[in-house]
């Protein structure tokens, strides 16, 4: 069964289809979960239709807080929002915009939503995957030189390594900062991860408030330089925190290193950008990775991780069908 929380009736909002299963509830005041509610086979989406940003936020908040580690998506009838991405930031599973919206939903398509965001847990053990028993998964690695940035077309799908980074304290960095200091330290903290990634020829990709996404050139070489850096970044974060941020109290990061295909697009310009690669190192972020530690998944190639660092990382499971595995955690006397 799909729930949406929507004012609006069901052809406005592309359910044409008959087949389709679907409930319309009305939101009043606080969002609730339907008592018929199954969180192994429904579907929650929100229609954000006529949200203004204050009202967006706050009824993101609330279906984030209603469906926990569940489903839940965004329904944008008339693209409202200038950064469906965002969505799948903070820990949603699908985007449905105003083209899907004006072609009409089906089955399927909703279906395939659903799967890519299924957690280990709700996945079959004899289910097929990419990876082989061993949990690694045969990823080839462009050959020749890397061109830069600039050489890359807008719009143009290509394999990258993506590395998340998330800046925490014991309680919300943004709401211990306040407002003003919270955005010089953003702004800050973007020239240390300049500082830091240089040789990675890391760019600085996507930024939200409180998560970055780098993008690193798809070779061994760059890839390698980006796990030495994350682990720089980490052991020296109270200095990070308290010398280059200027902050009072100290923090810590959160880094997550995965491989995969995304359509590029220019920073400031990624709005656009929706793909399971992007979905998936954001999931991972805010579902598994721990703070002061890295996290790489095993679809980065080991020709690409530092070989003397191999004793750094212990495997921890798997997370949306592939394998993962933390570095250690440093300890601060």
């Amino acid at each position: 069964m799909i729930y949406i929380f929507s004012s609006q009736k069901a052809a406005a909002l592309g359910l044409k289809d008959k087949n389709i299963k679907a409930e319309i509830i009305k939101p009043s005041g606080l969002l609730k979960l339907p008592a018929e509610y199954n969180e192994a086979d429904d579907q929650i989406y929100l229609d954000i239709t006529g949200l203004e940003s204050a009202g967006l936020k706050k009824a993101v908040n609330s279906i984030k807080k209603i469906c926990g580690n569940s489903f839940w998506g965004i329904m944008d009838p008339k693209g409202s929002s200038d950064d469906p991405a965002s969505f799948f930031f903070m820990g949603g599973g699908d985007y449905i915009g105003p083209g899907l919206v004006k072609k009409g939903l089906d089955k399927k398509r909703l279906a395939a939503g659903f799967s890519m965001y299924q957690t280990p847990e709700k996945q079959k053990p004899d289910s097929k995957s990419a990876h082989s028993k061993t949990g690694k998964k045969n990823q080839k690695l462009p050959a020749g030189k890397f061109e830069g940035w600039k050489s890359l077309n807008p719009g143009t799908a290509s394999n990258f390594f993506l590395l998340y980074i998330s800046l925490s304290g014991k309680s919300n960095v943004h709401t211990i900062a306040g407002e003003k200091l919270y955005s010089l330290v953003k702004n800050k903290l973007r020239n240390v991860l300049q500082q830091y990634f240089s040789e990675s020829d890391a760019l600085i990709w996507m930024e939200t408030e409180n998560n970055t996404i780098l993008l690193v050139p798809p070779r061994p070489s760059n890839c390698s330089a980006a796990v030495e850096a994350s682990l720089k970044l980490i052991l020296n974060s109270r200095l990070i925190g308290f010398e280059k941020l200027g902050l009072s109290f100290p923090v810590d990061f959160t880094c997550v290193l995965h491989y995969g295909k995304t359509a590029f697009q220019a920073p400031g310009k990624t709005g656009s950008v929706i793909s399971e690669s992007v979905n998936y190192i954001f999931h991972l972020g805010m579902k598994k990775a721990e703070p002061g530690r890295l996290t790489i998944s095993g679809d980065v190639p080991e020709e690409a991780q530092p070989k003397g660092l191999v004793d750094m990382f212990s495997p921890v499971g798997v997370f949306e069908g592939i394998p993962i595995k933390h570095s250690k955690r440093f300890v601060f006397k």
